[in-house]
């Protein structure tokens, strides 16, 4: 199978959030197993710099291309990638695919290769990642609403498939008429190897110079409003007496630090560290020194970032926002409201009762493995291809 991967962002610019890295991992899977896999995308890799002019991937049935993007601070400040030489690319190189899976819903591009998909007859599927989530709709600024309206629900309308990561997601489908035998539910995949490491966790603590001694709880994503910071900073105000927790923060600026520097400052918290941008190796340690995962999101599409904390035996606190209720289900963390008091009395539950948090630990690590595998994950992608080509 020809399979054309669309992403605005790619491997290695993990500072855009998520779905760069699920995309990547879902494609040198899909490889893997035997189909040629292409992917499109920019060559934006942060808000200031670009991908290598070197960097193009051609092994392993896998090839990505990265294209210029004109400006990088409008493609990681307001998601405007522009992208001429894709635009040329796709004219005369679409046809030569079977499949095309489209991700995100907010692009340019998306919506240029959407049009000439359907000019040449070639099926998309099509993963908005959130970006139908209500609260997400009402934070966007104007063009992007404009956007949306004008060709955002175009581009949903006339996929093959869409995928919906949270039955919130299916819900947002079917509010716009997309007819339930369209709609595919799948989550995101993860390899529980990939955050292993024989460190310990003494040195893991060690290493990032992290206090001992201490239950260690963390957040990782993006630093961005949407995320629920403001009511863990609360949450940590609340939590000032209790002297046996340490928080850490960590992940790339989306606009959002600023603002949570000053209410650390304002809430006079002393017992949390900030981190920048986190990956590769640094993120397993993290994650060894960690005891507690906390994400306490107003809105989510469906996180990788609490999954791959899954994967590592993290136990989770995760908002109703995040739409992961299996958390509950198989007894691996809470799931809360992420208003500050409820936050407090999860992280007190979590943090005051070890034997709770060890059996989470295990049950997190079998929900993985039993339903986000990366394997459980890309075969029902590959069916779902089959499927719209059949």
């Amino acid at each position: 199978m020809k399979i054309l991967q669309l992403v605005p962002y790619f491997y290695p610019a993990w500072s855009y959030g998520g779905p760069g890295k699920l995309v990547y991992d879902i494609s040198c899977y899909l490889a893997a197993h035997g189909n040629e896999v292409t992917v499109y995308t920019s060559d934006a890799f942060d808000s200031q710099s670009r991908m290598s002019k070197k960097l193009h991937v051609h092994k392993n049935h896998l090839t990505v291309e990265y294209f210029k993007n004109v400006n990088n601070y409008l493609a990681y400040t307001y998601n405007v990638f522009v992208t001429p030489g894709l635009y040329l690319k796709a004219m005369f190189e679409l046809k030569n695919f079977d499949i095309i899976h489209i991700h995100d819903l907010y692009t340019l591009q998306n919506f240029f290769v959407g049009i000439v998909a359907r000019i040449l007859g070639v099926p998309y599927v099509l993963s908005v990642h959130g970006c139908l989530e209500d609260t997400r709709i009402k934070q966007r600024n104007s063009i992007k609403k404009i956007f949306l309206w004008l060709y955002g629900y175009q581009l949903v309308h006339h996929a093959a498939k869409v995928v919906a990561s949270s039955e919130s997601e299916r819900n947002s489908y079917l509010a716009l008429g997309i007819p339930v035998q369209r709609i595919v539910r799948l989550g995101h995949g993860v390899s529980p190897k990939e955050f292993s490491t024989t460190v310990s966790k003494s040195s893991a603590i060690k290493r990032l110079m992290l206090p001992t001694n201490k239950t260690i709880i963390t957040f990782l994503g993006r630093i961005h409003k949407i995320k629920g910071l403001d009511q863990l900073a609360k949450a940590m105000k609340l939590l000032k007496t209790k002297q046996d927790i340490h928080f850490v923060i960590a992940g790339s600026d989306d606009g959002y630090l600023t603002t949570l520097g000053r209410l650390i400052n304002r809430y006079k918290l002393t017992n949390i560290s900030l981190r920048g941008t986190c990956f590769g190796e640094e993120k397993k340690l993290l994650f060894k020194a960690s005891d507690v995962f906390i994400y306490p999101s107003y809105s989510e599409g469906f996180s990788l970032g609490i999954l791959e904390a899954g994967a590592a035996g993290l136990p989770l606190i995760v908002s109703k926002g995040c739409y992961f209720d299996e958390v509950a289900t198989y007894k691996a963390g809470l799931v809360t409201d992420n208003d500050p008091e409820q936050l407090k009395k999860a992280i007190i539950t979590l943090t005051d009762n070890k034997v709770f948090r060890t059996e989470a630990s295990k049950n997190i690590k079998k929900l993985i493995v039993s339903a986000y595998s990366m394997k459980a994950i890309g075969d029902r992608l590959l069916k779902v291809y089959s499927d719209v080509l059949k």
